[in-house]
């Protein structure tokens, strides 16, 4: 598909505030003189940007460079967004038009990358169009659009189209909810997330309602008639739920290091060989079937060797530890630890540690297999299903044996995408001890309803795939075990608390 316009801009400013509404406002301008327009407020990666950035801004018309204050900053880094969306489009000789909003940015900066300078201020130099967001801003767009901007293509029409005057709900929340009007969910907000809902002017009551619970935390009645047609509207929910986040325990904090437990949603799955995971499967992943899980909530990453140290007190010695060789830091997955050590040491040291510290008796395990399935699935949250949890690109979200260097990663290391739970790893790093003794036709036998495995067996299950696996080992549906007193640095373990 071409585009009439590209609308290239800063996601944020310095001071962490986001420019999407500003730029929404933008497209919403453009399309109401009919101009097919790209914009795009998804989190960037190479290959998000390889496969749908360059090729939207190679079959444009007219490159708009929307200017917000200390938009420029970055763009020394050579692998900056901003500056190689701009060399692309110099690159493929697309028209460029440079806006500011409220008149942000009236001149370029002196320290321009080369690769940039020369076509925004060489000569004569790009000018900049102020785009004043006030009473008049519609008029301002449609100057800019009259006197800059050919008409667009393949149009039929000069009727303008009728689209609501749209403002923009923000939220920043420290829980993962829901949002809901008049009844309706609008969206699932998430942490750290962004969570742009459009709104027509008028006063709305929302409610953002906690995932997993009935009970509302926080209600408001937000009015936009007031505002701008650029504004964000801000909900901020961080000082609001704080009680209510230690009354759910969702993060507990041990000898000074913190963990989050997730919250996963009950709800039905199909388990084992469905569609997407492809040729690859064996025997024992057969067959698919459907499975009803209850709620729990579970780490949004495997033990870190710094909550291990903070639990145990010192560092597992059999079959050589942690090395540098295999990783080490305190971001690094506990590994070398066998189903017996997690069972008769940790999970109960870890019990009598948080009873002195909080004074209440929580109980921690290991999850069963189904549990780990769901979850790596993405649990409730699940769009279409993946191969491997969070991605049917394994380079997105694991490090297996065709990228890892050898070795174990830190958990959270940049690069790695969550899944739609917010859970980190469950495809490849290490693979992780599951509760449930391994079964060969367990997918044949297992109950319908929190299925549990076998009553007894040799080897318990071990589920993920680790830094040497090869990519099919990693699927979110494939299989494997070892007996409960094996270590090894290719084997750590993920916590669910119990109700």
């Amino acid at each position: 598909m071409s585009f009439d316009v590209f609308l290239s801009y800063r996601r944020k400013d310095p001071d962490g505030h986001s420019n999407v509404g500003t730029v929404r406002t933008f497209k919403y301008e453009f399309e109401r003189h009919h101009y097919e327009v790209f914009f795009d407020y998804n989190d960037c990666t190479d290959e998000y940007f390889k496969d749908s950035i360059l090729p939207a801004i190679r079959t444009c018309r007219h490159f708009v460079l929307v200017l917000t204050r200390g938009c420029f900053v970055r763009c020394k880094e050579k692998g900056d967004w901003l500056r190689r969306e701009i060399e692309e489009a110099i690159k493929c000789g697309r028209k460029i038009i440079p806006i500011t909003p409220d008149g942000e940015v009236v001149e370029w900066p002196s320290d321009l990358p080369e690769s940039i300078s020369n076509t925004l201020t060489g000569n004569a130099g790009l000018q900049i169009t102020t785009i004043h967001t006030d009473s008049i801003f519609e008029a301002n767009m449609a100057q800019l659009i009259k006197n800059r901007l050919s008409p667009p293509q393949k149009r039929n029409t000069d009727e303008m189209v009728n689209y609501p005057r749209l403002k923009v709900l923000h939220i920043e929340t420290d829980y993962d909810c829901l949002v809901k009007l008049n009844g309706k969910e609008l969206k699932h907000a998430i942490v750290d997330g962004y969570n742009g809902i459009d709104l027509p002017e008028g006063r709305h009551k929302m409610r953002f309602v906690a995932e997993g619970y009935d009970g509302i935390f926080e209600e408001e009645v937000v009015d936009t008639d007031k505002l701008r047609p650029h504004d964000f509207i801000e909900v901020k929910l961080k000082d609001r739920v704080t009680e209510y986040r230690k009354e759910k325990e969702e993060n507990f904090v041990v000898g000074g290091v913190k963990f989050r437990m997730v919250r996963v949603e009950g709800g039905r799955f199909e388990m084992g060989t469905t569609a997407e995971q492809g040729d690859d499967v064996f025997d024992d992943e057969n067959p698919a079937h459907w499975v009803e899980q209850d709620g729990y909530r579970i780490g949004d990453t495997v033990v870190t060797q710094e909550l291990w140290m903070a639990v145990m007190k010192k560092e597992p010695t059999e079959n050589g530890g942690w090395t540098d060789e295999r990783g080490r830091g305190a971001d690094y997955p506990a590994y070398n630890v066998s189903y017996n050590d997690i069972k008769t040491g940790f999970l109960p040291e870890l019990k009598k540690r948080l009873k002195e510290e909080t004074g209440i008796d929580y109980d921690f395990r290991l999850p069963t297999e189904a549990e780990w399935e769901y979850a790596a699935r993405g649990g409730h949250k699940k769009g279409k299903r993946l191969k491997y949890s969070g991605s049917d690109k394994i380079s997105e979200v694991a490090w297996y044996g065709g990228n890892s260097g050898v070795k174990t990663h830190p958990v959270k290391e940049k690069g790695k995408i969550a899944n739609e739970l917010g859970l980190y790893g469950m495809s490849g790093n290490v693979w992780e001890w599951c509760e449930d003794w391994y079964g060969r036709e367990y997918h044949s036998k297992s109950s319908v309803s929190n299925p549990k495995g076998p009553d007894e067996g040799i080897n318990h299950v071990v589920r993920g795939g680790s830094w040497n696996s090869l990519a099919e080992y990693c699927r979110v549906s494939y299989r494997s075990y070892d007996q409960p007193d094996y270590r090894c640095s290719e084997i750590g373990f993920r916590l669910v608390l119990c109700p």
